[in-house]
């Protein structure tokens, strides 16, 4: 089974998409703290990082940054799974080569197939 962690502070949002990847057999693992991210992803061997950009004590780009200076983790796959919106935004995405998602316009299905895609 593929293990994907998933850093988001909105419980709602969070419970949903966990649920959603559960039910498509994903491992799910969660935080909502954006300083714990590294140190989960460094812990654990996971397969991918579902990561919103508006965290507790930390932005989700700072993260990122820190993602892919790491050796072990640099080739991690990451989805930007954030409401936050604009060309920077998408620019800085692909600067750190992260697949980039709207939280309103992504459908279940939408976020199911690219995790998939991803992961193959």
């Amino acid at each position: 089974m593929k293990k994907v962690l998933i850093a988001e502070d909105d419980p709602f949002i969070l419970d949903i998409t966990i649920t959603k990847l559960t039910n498509n057999g994903f491992v799910v693992e969660k935080t909502s703290d954006g300083e714990s991210v590294l140190p989960m992803l460094l812990e654990m061997s996971y397969d991918i990082l579902l990561l919103d950009l508006m965290l507790p004590n930390k932005h989700g780009f700072e993260i990122l940054e820190e993602i892919r200076a790491n050796p072990t983790l640099q080739s991690l796959p990451v989805i930007i799974f954030s409401n936050e919106t604009g060309k920077d935004i998408e620019e800085k995405a692909l600067l750190y080569k992260a697949e980039y998602f709207f939280k309103a316009l992504t459908g279940s299905g939408e976020l199911i197939t690219k995790i998939n895609e991803m992961l193959r």
